[in-house]
């Protein structure tokens, strides 16, 4: 393989400050391959998304735009202390008129999500969304997965600090992270999973681990985003599992050669939607609040939404 598509295994230090802050562990090892050709997604036949909903690949598609939250769409919400809202303030929307404000009050909630289990797993699964960072947003704890559960629950579960076993769980999540200061709040782009092949990290526990040592891309707060992210389940028996993150449809990661379960039965089957804020990612900033848009979740690549 050519030295620039050659992934660097970095051993990251401090894991005691891992644990605490819940934070990655040491990169996971897997081949790094990205392919600069990307044809057009699901969403290019369907300007401003109108309409993506009935493509066969499309699973969810949310706008924002009722009147509130749909809850059969999000049969599971948390809004403690009002942490989520539908806002109409231009400034603050992507596509529409509305678009969903998140809130994180510390000493009130720690943010709040929207979470859906799907009728059916899927062995790949992509999800799209816009978000948007307050300009003086700090540094978050947690943000938006897949998750493959058996048996599935309409709400979403633990396990931080805990490898899963092969035919239970695994969990593939994009968030920001600041790496102890390295990148600026709310920190750079950065895979966070929990699988049954993980490593421990130093001190003994399991906590999630992305695949680059480095960040992908670090986001600029106050300017709207267009993130996809990528979970195919491998072969069980084989290291042929993938994830991948594109950002304003640009392909930032592809990794390969990960064994993600050990059954079959195992498939993605749900999304989670959420932002999470303790007091040990933000440091600074007691309210801190993103805004999501243009949600679809599809079985194939959907791109960022065309404009009408």
């Amino acid at each position: 393989m050519k030295t620039r598509l050659l992934l660097v295994v970095v051993l990251v230090a401090g894991a005691v400050w891992a644990a605490a802050w819940g934070q990655p562990g040491a990169p996971a090892k897997a081949s790094k391959k990205i392919d600069i050709t990307q044809p057009a997604g699901i969403a290019e036949k369907y300007p401003g998304d109108k309409g993506i909903i009935r493509d066969p690949a499309v699973i969810l598609h949310e706008d924002f735009e009722a009147a509130q939250i749909d809850k059969k769409r999000w049969p599971n919400i948390s809004n403690k202390a009002g942490a989520l809202k539908l806002v109409r303030d231009p400034a603050n929307v992507h596509g529409g008129k509305q678009a969903l404000q998140v809130t994180a009050t510390l000493g009130k909630n720690t943010g709040g999500h929207l979470f859906r289990r799907f009728k059916k797993g899927y062995d790949q699964l992509y999800a799209r969304f816009r978000v948007k960072f307050a300009k003086d947003c700090d540094y978050i704890h947690h943000f938006v997965h897949m998750v493959a559960q058996l048996p599935p629950t309409p709400w979403p579960t633990g396990g931080a600090g805990l490898r899963p076993a092969g035919d239970k769980k695994f969990s593939l999540a994009i968030e920001p992270w600041g790496r102890w200061g390295k990148y600026p709040p709310p920190g750079g782009w950065h895979f966070y999973c929990y699988w049954w092949k993980m490593k421990a990290s130093g001190d003994g526990k399991f906590w999630g681990r992305g695949f680059a040592d480095e960040a992908y891309a670090v986001p600029k707060r106050g300017r709207w985003y267009c993130v996809e992210f990528m979970g195919k389940a491998n072969t069980p028996g084989k290291e042929d599992g993938q994830i991948a993150v594109w950002i304003d449809g640009r392909k930032h990661a592809h990794h390969h050669g990960i064994n993600w379960r050990s059954s079959e039965k195992l498939k993605i089957n749900s999304i989670w939607l959420m932002l999470y804020v303790t007091a040990h990612s933000a440091k600074k900033n007691k309210v801190n609040t993103v805004w999501f848009d243009d949600v679809v979740v599809a079985t194939e690549y959907i791109g960022p939404p065309r404009r009408k």
